[in-house]
């Protein structure tokens, strides 16, 4: 079984040749030069320059909002490329198949609840951000743990690991920010920020990730370890 964006993919196949549900939608069809389907609203969609993509996007929150449960999972469709990035930036909301649904959530949450009044335009800009702060307000509610009860974690109390790990008036989604942005300079590796933000952020136990990625605890022990001392070093030559 796929994540939940291969299952929407999977279901869109069947709603994008679907006439009766796009006539459901005709303005929005109409907008999308007179598509047919909803495959070809997509497709308009994807093509079109950004204001004649945002007028069609306005018009389908307009529809989320009332209640239209098609139009809302239209939007999502459209807004896909957006929420995957969302999936791919918060390691610490678990792995890839949590990741992805507690993205896909967030982004058909706030295309539910669009505030219309407030912010008429850049639709696709402003709903991909208002998911992108609940995720992180998901991180930051996380609990912020150190799994010392990890055989040899009683020994990786350094300097290096604890100035990494915010303290508890800190939300712990700068971590995630932090590891971010150190894969995206090279610093370190994806599979060691997911390492680091599984096990501090998410408090999941080394051994669980350990069997999960095939490896051997110690091993990770030292990967972690070493990403850490990694981060540290990174930070002191730029303070």
């Amino acid at each position: 079984m796929g994540t939940v964006f291969d299952l929407l993919e999977s279901e869109w196949r069947t709603l994008a040749d679907d006439t009766a549900k796009a006539r459901r939608l005709r303005d929005v069809c109409q907008l999308a030069g007179d598509a047919r389907t909803l495959g070809d609203v997509e497709r308009y969609v994807r093509a079109a320059g950004p204001e004649t993509a945002d007028r069609i996007l306005l018009q389908l929150v307009r529809h989320a909002t009332v209640g239209d449960g098609l139009a809302a999972r239209v939007l999502l469709q459209l807004l896909l490329p957006g929420t995957r990035n969302l999936a791919r930036r918060w390691w610490a909301l678990g792995d890839s198949d949590e990741r992805a649904a507690a993205a896909v959530t967030a982004v058909y949450h706030r295309i539910r609840l669009y505030p219309l009044d407030r912010r008429p335009g850049r639709i696709a800009a402003n709903v991909l951000m208002d998911a992108a702060r609940e995720l992180r307000r998901s991180v930051a509610r996380a609990e912020m743990t150190t799994p010392s009860a990890d055989v040899g974690d009683r020994h990786d109390q350094s300097a290096s690991a604890a100035s990494l790990t915010p303290s508890t008036s800190h939300a712990a989604g700068e971590l995630a920010e932090v590891l971010v942005d150190a894969v995206d300079a090279g610093t370190i590796t994806r599979a060691d920020a997911e390492l680091i933000a599984q096990s501090r952020i998410g408090g999941t136990r080394v051994e669980a990730i350990a069997s999960r990625r095939g490896t051997s605890t110690r091993t990770l022990w030292a990967r972690r370890q070493a990403a850490e001392r990694t981060l540290a070093s990174t930070h002191a030559r730029a303070s």
